[in-house]
Protein backbone atom coordinates (compact mmCIF):
# COMPACT_ATOMS: atom_id res chain seq x y z
CA UNK A 1 0.00 0.00 0.00
CA UNK A 2 2.75 2.45 0.93
CA UNK A 3 4.57 1.65 -2.30
CA UNK A 4 1.42 2.42 -4.31
CA UNK A 5 1.03 5.85 -2.62
CA UNK A 6 4.65 6.72 -3.21
CA UNK A 7 4.20 5.86 -6.87
CA UNK A 8 1.21 8.16 -7.16
CA UNK A 9 3.16 10.90 -5.41
CA UNK A 10 5.99 10.47 -7.86
CA UNK A 11 3.54 11.01 -10.71
CA UNK A 12 1.88 14.06 -9.13
CA UNK A 13 5.10 16.05 -8.82
CA UNK A 14 6.01 16.10 -12.54
CA UNK A 15 2.35 16.72 -13.44
CA UNK A 16 2.24 19.76 -11.17
CA UNK A 17 5.53 20.97 -12.58
CA UNK A 18 4.25 20.60 -16.13
CA UNK A 19 1.03 22.46 -15.24
CA UNK A 20 3.07 25.29 -13.72
CA UNK A 21 5.21 25.57 -16.84
CA UNK A 22 2.18 25.66 -19.13
CA UNK A 23 0.45 28.28 -16.99
CA UNK A 24 3.31 30.75 -17.34
CA UNK A 25 4.00 32.32 -20.75
CA UNK A 26 7.52 32.23 -22.16
CA UNK A 27 9.40 35.39 -21.21
CA UNK A 28 9.90 37.99 -23.91
CA UNK A 29 13.65 38.26 -24.64
CA UNK A 30 15.03 41.27 -22.77
CA UNK A 31 16.43 42.99 -25.87
CA UNK A 32 13.09 42.61 -27.67
CA UNK A 33 11.18 43.92 -24.67
CA UNK A 34 13.43 46.98 -24.38
CA UNK A 35 12.97 47.79 -28.06
CA UNK A 36 9.20 47.30 -27.81
CA UNK A 37 8.86 49.51 -24.76
CA UNK A 38 10.93 52.31 -26.22
CA UNK A 39 9.09 52.38 -29.56
CA UNK A 40 5.52 51.80 -28.34
CA UNK A 41 3.16 54.75 -27.98
CA UNK A 42 -0.44 55.45 -27.01
CA UNK A 43 -2.52 57.05 -29.76
CA UNK A 44 -4.82 59.75 -28.42
CA UNK A 45 -7.69 60.43 -27.99
CA UNK A 46 -8.66 56.79 -28.71
CA UNK A 47 -6.02 55.47 -26.26
CA UNK A 48 -5.06 52.66 -28.65
CA UNK A 49 -1.60 51.22 -29.10
CA UNK A 50 0.85 52.34 -31.77
CA UNK A 51 4.49 51.95 -32.67
CA UNK A 52 7.27 54.15 -33.99
CA UNK A 53 8.46 52.52 -37.20
CA UNK A 54 11.11 52.98 -39.90
CA UNK A 55 11.50 56.71 -39.21
CA UNK A 56 11.66 58.59 -35.88
CA UNK A 57 8.64 60.63 -36.94
CA UNK A 58 6.29 57.89 -38.22
CA UNK A 59 3.82 55.96 -36.05
CA UNK A 60 1.78 52.97 -37.22
CA UNK A 61 -1.53 52.08 -35.63
CA UNK A 62 -4.95 50.60 -36.43
CA UNK A 63 -7.11 52.77 -38.66
CA UNK A 64 -10.23 52.14 -36.58
CA UNK A 65 -8.46 53.94 -33.72
CA UNK A 66 -8.36 57.21 -35.65
CA UNK A 67 -11.06 59.80 -35.00
CA UNK A 68 -10.99 61.94 -38.14
CA UNK A 69 -12.71 64.81 -36.34
CA UNK A 70 -10.31 65.00 -33.39
CA UNK A 71 -6.82 66.40 -32.96
CA UNK A 72 -4.37 63.50 -32.92
CA UNK A 73 -1.58 63.09 -30.36
CA UNK A 74 0.65 60.29 -29.17
CA UNK A 75 1.95 59.65 -25.69
CA UNK A 76 5.50 58.33 -25.73
CA UNK A 77 7.25 55.87 -23.43
CA UNK A 78 8.70 58.72 -21.33
CA UNK A 79 5.26 60.30 -20.82
CA UNK A 80 5.63 63.10 -23.36
CA UNK A 81 2.70 64.04 -25.60
CA UNK A 82 3.31 65.01 -29.23
CA UNK A 83 0.94 66.25 -31.89
CA UNK A 84 0.49 64.11 -35.00
CA UNK A 85 -1.43 64.11 -38.24
CA UNK A 86 -2.77 61.32 -40.40
CA UNK A 87 -0.37 60.67 -43.26
CA UNK A 88 -1.66 57.54 -45.04
CA UNK A 89 -4.23 54.77 -44.63
CA UNK A 90 -4.94 51.26 -45.86
CA UNK A 91 -8.64 50.77 -45.14
CA UNK A 92 -8.66 47.14 -46.33
CA UNK A 93 -5.96 46.27 -43.80
CA UNK A 94 -7.18 48.64 -41.04
CA UNK A 95 -3.77 50.35 -40.92
CA UNK A 96 -2.81 53.99 -40.56
CA UNK A 97 0.47 55.88 -40.53
CA UNK A 98 0.78 59.10 -38.53
CA UNK A 99 3.51 61.70 -38.84
CA UNK A 100 4.67 63.31 -35.60
CA UNK A 101 5.09 67.06 -35.36
CA UNK A 102 8.69 66.42 -34.36
CA UNK A 103 10.83 63.26 -34.48
CA UNK A 104 11.52 61.18 -31.40
CA UNK A 105 15.01 60.32 -30.20
CA UNK A 106 14.31 56.60 -29.69
CA UNK A 107 15.04 53.94 -32.29
CA UNK A 108 12.04 53.06 -34.48
CA UNK A 109 11.26 49.40 -35.12
CA UNK A 110 11.91 48.05 -38.59
CA UNK A 111 9.24 46.14 -40.50
CA UNK A 112 9.54 42.45 -41.41
CA UNK A 113 9.02 42.48 -45.17
CA UNK A 114 8.28 38.79 -45.66
CA UNK A 115 5.12 37.12 -44.43
CA UNK A 116 5.65 34.86 -41.40
CA UNK A 117 5.20 31.12 -41.81
CA UNK A 118 2.68 29.23 -39.69
CA UNK A 119 4.11 28.46 -36.28
CA UNK A 120 6.32 31.56 -36.10
CA UNK A 121 6.78 32.77 -32.52
CA UNK A 122 6.09 36.47 -32.04
CA UNK A 123 6.21 38.79 -29.04
CA UNK A 124 3.78 41.37 -27.74
CA UNK A 125 3.44 43.89 -24.94
CA UNK A 126 0.08 45.48 -25.72
CA UNK A 127 -1.09 48.95 -24.86
CA UNK A 128 1.73 50.75 -22.99
CA UNK A 129 -0.78 51.98 -20.40
CA UNK A 130 -1.28 48.39 -19.21
CA UNK A 131 1.58 46.30 -20.64
CA UNK A 132 1.29 42.51 -20.59
CA UNK A 133 4.44 41.05 -22.17
CA UNK A 134 3.79 37.66 -23.72
CA UNK A 135 4.78 35.36 -26.52
CA UNK A 136 2.31 34.18 -29.15
CA UNK A 137 2.25 31.99 -32.25
CA UNK A 138 1.16 32.66 -35.82
CA UNK A 139 -1.40 29.91 -36.37
CA UNK A 140 -2.33 30.68 -39.97
CA UNK A 141 -3.02 33.40 -42.51
CA UNK A 142 -6.45 33.87 -44.00
CA UNK A 143 -9.58 35.98 -44.25
CA UNK A 144 -11.62 37.22 -41.29
CA UNK A 145 -15.15 38.60 -41.51
CA UNK A 146 -13.99 41.69 -39.62
CA UNK A 147 -11.76 42.63 -42.59
CA UNK A 148 -13.26 40.80 -45.58
CA UNK A 149 -11.01 42.50 -48.16
CA UNK A 150 -7.81 41.42 -46.42
CA UNK A 151 -6.86 37.92 -47.65
CA UNK A 152 -3.87 37.37 -45.37
CA UNK A 153 -4.86 38.42 -41.84
CA UNK A 154 -2.68 36.83 -39.15
CA UNK A 155 -4.55 34.46 -36.86
CA UNK A 156 -2.53 34.11 -33.65
CA UNK A 157 -2.64 32.70 -30.14
CA UNK A 158 -2.39 36.24 -28.75
CA UNK A 159 -4.36 37.02 -25.58
CA UNK A 160 -5.37 40.59 -26.37
CA UNK A 161 -7.70 42.99 -24.58
CA UNK A 162 -9.68 46.11 -25.57
CA UNK A 163 -7.24 48.95 -26.17
CA UNK A 164 -4.53 46.72 -27.66
CA UNK A 165 -5.55 47.60 -31.23
CA UNK A 166 -2.62 49.08 -33.15
CA UNK A 167 -0.01 47.52 -30.87
CA UNK A 168 2.78 45.67 -32.68
CA UNK A 169 3.61 41.99 -32.83
CA UNK A 170 7.35 41.55 -33.36
CA UNK A 171 9.75 38.73 -34.15
CA UNK A 172 12.94 37.77 -32.33
CA UNK A 173 14.81 40.62 -34.04
CA UNK A 174 12.19 43.13 -32.81
CA UNK A 175 10.88 43.66 -36.36
CA UNK A 176 7.19 44.37 -36.75
CA UNK A 177 5.31 41.31 -38.01
CA UNK A 178 1.78 42.66 -37.57
CA UNK A 179 -0.50 45.17 -35.85
CA UNK A 180 -3.26 44.03 -33.52
CA UNK A 181 -6.73 44.44 -35.01
CA UNK A 182 -8.95 42.27 -32.81
CA UNK A 183 -12.52 42.04 -34.07
CA UNK A 184 -15.79 40.67 -32.81
CA UNK A 185 -15.65 37.49 -34.90
CA UNK A 186 -11.95 36.61 -34.87
CA UNK A 187 -8.92 37.88 -32.99
CA UNK A 188 -6.39 38.81 -35.66
CA UNK A 189 -3.43 41.01 -36.48
CA UNK A 190 -2.95 42.79 -39.79
CA UNK A 191 0.19 41.87 -41.72
CA UNK A 192 3.35 43.95 -41.72
CA UNK A 193 3.80 43.27 -45.43
CA UNK A 194 0.88 45.66 -46.03
CA UNK A 195 2.30 48.13 -43.53
CA UNK A 196 5.66 48.11 -45.33
CA UNK A 197 4.00 49.22 -48.56
CA UNK A 198 2.09 51.94 -46.73
CA UNK A 199 5.23 53.30 -45.06
CA UNK A 200 7.16 53.12 -48.35
CA UNK A 201 4.44 55.20 -49.95
CA UNK A 202 4.74 57.81 -47.21
CA UNK A 203 8.52 57.93 -47.63
CA UNK A 204 8.24 58.04 -51.43
CA UNK A 205 10.20 54.88 -52.06
CA UNK A 206 9.61 51.46 -53.55
CA UNK A 207 9.50 48.34 -51.42
CA UNK A 208 12.90 46.71 -51.83
CA UNK A 209 11.84 43.19 -50.87
CA UNK A 210 8.87 41.16 -52.11
CA UNK A 211 6.19 40.36 -49.53
CA UNK A 212 6.57 36.62 -50.02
Amino acid sequence: MSRRLSGVGALVVPLLAATSVLANPVAVPSAVLRALRAASVVVLPAECGGVLTTSPELVATALHCIDRGAALHVRTADGGVLGAHLEAIDSDADQAVLRLMRPLTVAPLEIARRAPIDGTVVYFEGNPQRPRPQDARIDRRGRCESLPRLPDALFTSLRGEPGDSGSPLVDGAARIVGLVHGGARCQIATPATRLARLVDRVLGRRAATPAG
